[in-house]
């Protein structure tokens, strides 16, 4: 009983040091580094997975800018196909202009005297003139003109042959379509005994038919055919006349002046049968 006191007592004299010592907890490094590499490895990032609703957000937008881009390349050829048109059609005008040009200088020249016949016989009292193949005139008429009981004063012919020349090269050759009716018109005002009537009332109709103004066109083509019969332009007026009838419907008439037309010998009977032949 004394031994246990005296064991008691010494225990509670011991520093509170020492006791401290003998707390400490022993901890083993081996233990705490597996434990620490273990949480690190609980925190590596996970790989993204899109949702759902973000693959489909994703393939939509795709799908918008094809077919942006597939649009923008779609306005881009019909541009370029616009362009294309428009330079075919201006080369086939050209072509037309300048053959028909062609034609009807060729056959002016093989009818020559005809036509200055029929231009000096609306001058009431004035000789009669004759054109030179050239175009240049014999024997002018150097006095003044009746016409309709008006006097015109003597024009010379070298003038007037280079107005209609500077009024259908508008046309033939700058290709400015305004200005040769403007021209054209104002040719047959000043001088309405010209030699070249004739050829400016066909210029003129032709101009009417690319402004789609076909009922001008007619009265232009429809003087030609009832005033100069034997002009080298009468039979290429009845085949345009045979055309605007036909596109206003009036089957009978058309007819009549594309038989007459593909009666006739030169470029234009082929091309007034093969209307007859697709159309009747």
């Amino acid at each position: 009983m004394n031994f246990n006191a005296g064991l008691c007592l010494a225990l509670l004299v011991l520093p509170t040091s020492a006791l401290a010592q003998d707390l400490t907890p022993i901890v083993d490094m081996s233990m705490s580094a597996s434990t620490g590499t273990t949480v690190d490895d609980s925190f590596e990032p996970m790989p993204y997975e899109p949702s759902a609703a973000t693959k489909m957000a994703e393939s939509r937008y795709d799908l918008m800018q094809g077919l942006r881009d597939e649009v923008r390349l779609l306005r881009g050829m019909v541009e370029e196909l616009k362009h294309e048109l428009q330079q075919v059609k201006q080369r086939q005008l050209d072509d037309y202009l300048d053959i028909d040009r062609r034609l009807g200088s060729q056959a002016l020249d093989g009818n020559n005297v005809d036509s200055a016949s029929i231009a000096a016989k609306s001058l009431v009292g004035a000789p009669l003139v004759q054109e030179r193949v050239d175009g240049s005139i014999n024997d002018r008429a150097t006095d003044s003109a009746s016409v309709n009981g008006f006097i015109l004063p003597a024009v010379d012919d070298d003038v007037v042959k280079i107005d209609y020349e500077t009024a259908s090269n508008m046309l033939l050759k700058a290709r400015d379509i305004d200005g040769a009716a403007t021209a054209l018109k104002l040719h047959l005002e000043k001088y309405p005994t010209s030699l070249y009537t004739a050829n400016a009332h066909y210029w003129l109709g032709e101009i009417y038919l690319l402004q789609r103004q076909d009922e001008l066109a007619r009265q232009s083509f429809t003087t030609i055919v009832e005033q100069y019969p034997n002009h080298p332009k009468v039979m290429d007026s009845n085949f345009k006349l045979g055309k605007i009838y036909f596109q206003l419907g009036q089957n009978k008439l058309a007819r009549r002046f594309l038989e007459t037309a593909a009666a006739s010998s030169g470029g234009v009977a082929s091309k007034a049968q093969s209307y007859l032949d697709s159309n009747f």
